[in-house]
């Protein structure tokens, strides 16, 4: 047990010490040494094919140095959810996740709160026997939206209201915004929009201010303001101003002016009045006020062949897609491989004709029916194995002979090619290592047939000096294969 003991300790130990001391070698790192002499004692040396094993080492060295390192980095996959087949049996069909499970989208049968209306009326589609396509007709498409669901992006708060103007329907999107307890002083100006209130003077004894209202137009106008009074200032669709005042909050006449696509509105009322820190006069306000964003109309184009049909009486908006021969508004064919997109890019949605063919996928004869398709972008972390180059930009200073080896240099390893007799680096390592060492090591060679020594470098602990050499060019040859397996 003891032996065991002992054996594994050396063993560890060596293993520690191998790990410890292992060197990279590239053509970077490295100098590999050639020998020169030719001919000694009328005998000549085999250095040309001592060359070539030391170029094919050269080589070697240099792909040592092509590393692969992973790299990780984040893209976008695109993943496809679809429908159950729908026939077409020319009826109305609602989309719903009963049939697309992995919808992802508020769809539903009613346009009630925040879910959306998709309808395909198939009575509108059919079967093209002359192009061999699906064919899309005015209306055979619609999606329908409520005041709660619009597609246009305002953002923030919005009012959307709906009119009839001259036999054509309209929608109106106001941004909206309102504040109560605000507080301002003489001297102090409030803009909302185009229209902005300076306060001049303030009574505290008759709960009223002096204001100098700034009109759009860039008129200045003086004009009294009393606690609880109300007064609205506004910039009409025809480019009118007015500045009108109640008793009472003018809710019908605001109303009013929305349907009839007021620009900017501002109800402006004062609630109190008061002396502040520093004997400073000020007032307590609330206000309203609406600045019309959008407008759409009944025919208006929202993308493409995509136009809207507003319904005032119900408080709702439809895009459908409309053809009409003619005009821009192409018929609208989708073929193998096509799809029809529905216009709302978030969604990601679109309708693909499933086709009837012959045998064995041959001509399209028919529609067999329709799928849904939503495609969603995931995000996904991905390795992606990068190369790195470690190489020698000096192929002079790579491989030398041993005439250019003058000391040993403490920033690379040392490969010598071949031995003493013909490459006199030998020489530079009697005096490095001393001579019983290199004796050692001639006397190896010559036992052996050839080494493969690894000698430390003493001008830096990091890098190794090597000796491959032979009795013969075959032996060193030998000897260069072997420590090429081993690194």
């Amino acid at each position: 047990m003891k032996k065991f003991a002992g054996a594994l300790a050396v063993l560890l130990s060596f293993l520690m010490l191998s790990t410890a001391g292992a060197v990279t070698f590239n053509s970077a790192n490295t100098v590999i040494v050639l020998p020169t002499t030719k001919v000694v004692s009328n005998v000549p040396l085999h250095i040309n094919e001592d060359a070539i094993a030391g170029s094919r080492l050269g080589a070697f060295l240099v792909l040592k140095g092509i590393v692969t390192n992973p790299h990780y980095q984040t893209v976008e996959v695109p993943v496809e959810y679809h429908s159950i087949l729908i026939k077409d049996e020319n009826q109305s069909y609602v989309l719903t996740s009963r049939d697309m499970p992995d919808l992802g989208l508020p769809l539903g049968s009613r346009p009630i709160g925040k879910t959306i209306v998709l309808r395909v009326n198939f009575d509108r589609v059919r079967y093209n026997s002359t192009k061999h396509m699906a064919e899309f007709m005015d209306r055979s498409v619609e999606i329908v939206f409520n005041e709660n669901t619009t597609p246009l992006n305002i953002g923030g708060n919005y009012r959307v209201v709906y009119n009839t103007v001259n036999g054509t329907d309209y929608m109106y999107f106001y941004s909206y915004q309102s504040g109560d307890g605000n507080m301002s002083s003489i001297g102090d100006t409030i803009t909302f929009g185009s229209w902005s209130i300076h306060f001049i003077d303030i009574n505290i004894n008759q709960s009223s201010a002096l204001v100098e209202v700034s009109y759009p137009s860039g008129v200045l106008k003086l004009k009294p303001m009393l606690k609880g009074k109300y007064y609205l200032m506004y910039l009409d669709a025809k480019g009118n101003e007015d500045y009108e005042e109640y008793d009472t909050y003018p809710s019908v006449r605001i109303n009013e002016l929305l349907k009839n696509g007021v620009v900017q509105m501002v109800v402006f009322t004062p609630t109190s009045f008061f002396i502040g820190v520093n004997e400073i006069k000020s007032v307590i306000y609330s206000y309203w006020f609406y600045e019309k964003e959008r407008e759409y109309h009944d025919g208006e184009v929202y993308s493409g062949q995509w136009v809207w049909d507003i319904d005032p009486q119900d408080n709702l908006y439809v895009l459908y897609l409309h053809v009409k021969a003619n005009t821009t508004f192409e018929p609208v064919f989708i073929g193998s491989g096509a799809r029809l997109e529905i216009p709302i890019q978030s969604w990601g949605l679109s309708i693909v004709p499933v086709f009837n063919r012959t045998k064995n996928g041959g001509v399209i004869v028919g529609v067999l029916g329709y799928r849904f398709v939503r495609t969603v972008m995931l995000k996904k972390r991905v390795k992606v194995d990068v190369p790195t180059v470690v190489a020698t930009n000096d192929v002079n200073s790579f491989i030398i002979n041993d005439t250019a080896l003058q000391k040993l240099p403490s920033d690379k390893n040392v490969i010598i090619i071949g031995g003493w007799v013909s490459n006199k680096a030998w020489k530079l390592l009697e005096g490095v290592y001393g001579s019983a060492k290199i004796n050692e090591l001639k006397n190896e060679l010559e036992s052996k047939g050839y080494i493969v020594a690894e000698l430390p470098n003493p001008y830096n602990a990091s890098y190794k000096v090597v000796i491959l050499a032979g009795k013969t060019y075959r032996e060193t040859a030998k000897a260069v294969e072997e420590f090429m397996e081993g690194i």
